[in-house]
């Protein structure tokens, strides 16, 4: 159970992440989100402690990336705790408007795709396929510009607040586990399973069982 990291997003500068503090990761809002975090549970800007109009998520910041600045692999769980952190906005601070750019909705699980068309069409997500091109901050607000794949069109939104959603990958210390205890890992430092049907969870090495994100 080696756990994870989020890649870092020093190469992704056209998001603005390391010069705006408006501009966090989803785990970042996951922590403001949180009654026990340093907000008390409250979505503030992290500039001026304002409550934000206007949020907008970003997908795959990182993943199904074919170039070398992120992951070829989908990170799987971010889709799903995006639709989640949408809707405890949009319930919390209803006057929010909440914008999702994504590449497409992955949704495999169980339930999973009902949990997302929820985010549609019972809290009013705006869910928008298509990537952001730029986040640029000016008079106080950061201005996005994305493209919309369905119509056809460019858009601008004044956002108040920008959350990426990062690629996750292997904690640092998984390729050195693997050595000691001669598991296998695949090209991504990932371990693998010893049959992806009939032994799910163990590794090819006996007495060696896989737990979470060490697996993928």
């Amino acid at each position: 159970a080696t756990g994870f990291d989020t890649i870092s997003l020093d190469k992704f500068d056209e998001y603005y992440y390391n010069q705006s503090k408006d501009v966090i990761t989803s785990l970042e809002m996951e922590r403001l989100m949180n009654a026990a975090g340093p907000t008390g549970g409250k979505v503030v800007r992290l500039s001026n402690g304002e409550h934000p109009k206007d949020i907008v998520f970003i997908q795959c910041v990182g993943s199904r990336d074919v170039t070398c600045r992120g992951k070829s692999y989908c990170s799987k769980i971010c889709c799903m705790y995006t639709a989640k952190h949408a809707m405890l906005t949009r319930e919390k601070y209803p006057d929010t408007d909440v914008y999702v750019f994504y590449i497409d909705v992955r949704s495999p699980g169980k339930n999973y795709d009902e949990f997302y068309r929820r985010a549609v069409e019972e809290y009013g997500v705006h869910y928008i396929k298509g990537m952001v091109g730029k986040v640029v901050p000016e008079g106080g607000k950061l201005k996005v510009q994305a493209s919309d794949l369905l119509d056809n069109r460019q858009l601008h939104i004044d956002a108040d607040m920008v959350v990426l959603a990062a690629a996750i990958e292997p904690d640092k210390s998984a390729r050195s586990i693997a050595t000691m205890l001669t598991a296998s890992m695949d090209t991504n430092d990932f371990f693998t399973e010893a049959h992806p049907k009939l032994r799910p969870v163990e590794s090819p090495t006996a007495g060696v069982f896989l737990s979470g994100t060490c697996q993928g």
